[in-house]
């Protein structure tokens, strides 16, 4: 491809994607019969291709080209436009993301700045020494909630927000649908190549892999809302499997929340508490049963006393 080509088709595709933005957020009305949302489908094919490792248009020709075409009324930035479009790609359960956040950041393009509205939110959470030590993975989601730790969903600007506290598992709610696959794969292999880009999607997938063994562990994420499962069951749990294939991670992330949950499996007491629980209070009879049984003890040793005490003063 020639010089002047290749700038061609940079123009070209850069006017596209403005427009798509600008069209996508009301700043320029919608034809009656327009090509892109008028069709169905036709914005998940958008998707997919702008998010392509492969696809990536540099930001400041997007900011130039914007500069040149919005009017004068137009309030919104490229990077709000941006944002709005591809607002709920992975979840559409999230507390809005603060702008400032991108004051001091240089975009690189939009699989960058998608990248960038998931991490910016975390803050510096990790460090260094922590970050680069030795950690053990963690059971997947029914092994889990067998040892007494329960599955909590949040509301945050990012779904890799993970925390553990109080014994629950807080995570954000995620959409299992077709435009997540390639969105996951571009910006992991995106965390791959780029020099020194942390890899925190990338430890999410890992996270994700470690709780996700099977179709019992997508049903009981999907019982806490925090799965929300749009593909076929038996495609989700292979879905995680692959999903940073020959990959590298020399930092991970929730190194320290996986050694809190190991650590808190270790406990007898919320075993033994999630044991009674789900075999004895899961259905309205057995709690009655169980009361019975109690009312009946406390008889049983009334009585035994009451008899104890007749024989003692007959004597």
């Amino acid at each position: 491809m020639s010089k002047q080509a290749f700038i061609e088709m940079l123009v070209l595709d850069g006017c596209f994607i403005v427009e798509l933005f600008r069209k996508d957020a009301g700043v320029v009305q919608k034809g009656e019969n327009d090509p892109i949302f008028s069709t169905s489908c036709m914005l998940q094919f958008l998707y997919h291709d702008l998010i392509l490792l492969e696809n990536q248009i540099p930001w400041f020709v997007l900011e130039l080209l914007f500069s040149l075409a919005r009017d004068s009324f137009e309030t919104k930035s490229l990077l709000q436009l941006a944002l709005v479009f591809f607002d709920n790609i992975f979840s559409s359960e999230k507390s809005p993301i603060h702008l400032s956040l991108f004051a001091n950041q240089e975009i690189q393009h939009i699989l960058d700045l998608i990248r960038s509205s998931l991490v910016l939110p975390l803050g510096e959470q990790q460090d260094q020494e922590e970050s680069s030590a030795s950690w053990r993975s963690i059971a997947s989601a029914t092994s889990i909630k067998e040892s007494g730790i329960s599955f909590r969903k949040v509301r945050s600007p990012s779904i890799l927000d993970v925390k553990f506290r109080r014994g629950a598992l807080e995570m954000p709610s995620i959409f299992i649908q077709e435009t997540i696959e390639p969105a996951f794969r571009n910006l992991i292999s995106y965390e791959q190549c780029y020099p020194n880009c942390p890899p925190r999607v990338t430890s999410y997938a890992i996270l994700l892999d470690n709780l996700i063994n099977n179709e019992e562990d997508v049903e009981e994420l999907g019982k806490s809302g925090i799965l929300i499962n749009w593909l076929n069951p038996h495609d989700t749990t292979p879905f995680f499997k692959m999903l940073y294939h020959d990959t590298f991670v020399k930092e991970f992330y929730y190194r320290k929340l996986c050694w809190e949950v190991n650590e808190y499996q270790q406990k007898l007491w919320p075993k033994w508490r999630a044991f009674y629980t789900h075999n004895f209070f899961a259905k309205p009879w057995a709690i009655v049963s169980q009361i019975a049984a109690a009312i009946l003890l406390v008889l049983a040793i009334l009585l035994v006393l009451t008899f104890l005490q007749t024989i003692y003063s007959m004597k």
